[in-house]
């Protein structure tokens, strides 16, 4: 398979991804795992770090409410950092960043999960920008494998 050929975007079209990201994050840290699933395509393919392939919408709303109870009532907060965007010869969006997140409890303790790399490819259709695939990665995975 050939290599996408990948150039960066403008400012304009780098915020926009940046606001794409804002909401689709609050929608998913207000539990609004419907609204969440559908900032994703169709045929969006979501590979989370350690889990099974998801395809679709569907799947991915219901995985992200089954993923909240890990957070114990806690609330939760996606910080991404480190964020790359660049234009695609397919037309799409190749995005890729550093991503943690943080949940509070109702006593105001604070804990970190682990954190990830995530690849996206985003792509736009006649609602705004949508993820047609995320792939992520965690970094004490990663680092396992470096050491092995």
């Amino acid at each position: 398979m050939a290599e996408t050929v990948t150039t960066p975007v403008t400012a304009d079209v780098y915020v926009e991804v940046q606001q794409f990201y804002a909401r689709q994050m609050r929608l998913l840290d207000g539990n609004d795992f419907a609204a969440f699933g559908a900032t994703f395509t169709e045929d969006a393919v979501f590979t989370p770090a350690g889990v099974a392939t998801l395809e679709g919408p569907a799947l991915i709303s219901k995985a992200a409410e089954a993923a909240a109870g890990r957070f114990d009532g806690g609330q939760p907060r996606h910080w991404f950092d480190m964020l790359t965007v660049e234009s695609g010869d397919d037309t799409a969006l190749h995005t890729a960043y550093y991503a943690v997140v943080s949940i509070t409890s109702a006593d105001g303790s604070n804990r970190l999960e682990q954190s990830v790399t995530v690849q996206d490819v985003l792509v736009r259709t006649e609602a705004g920008l949508r993820t047609g695939s995320r792939v992520i990665r965690r970094d004490d995975h990663s680092a396992a494998e470096a050491a092995g």
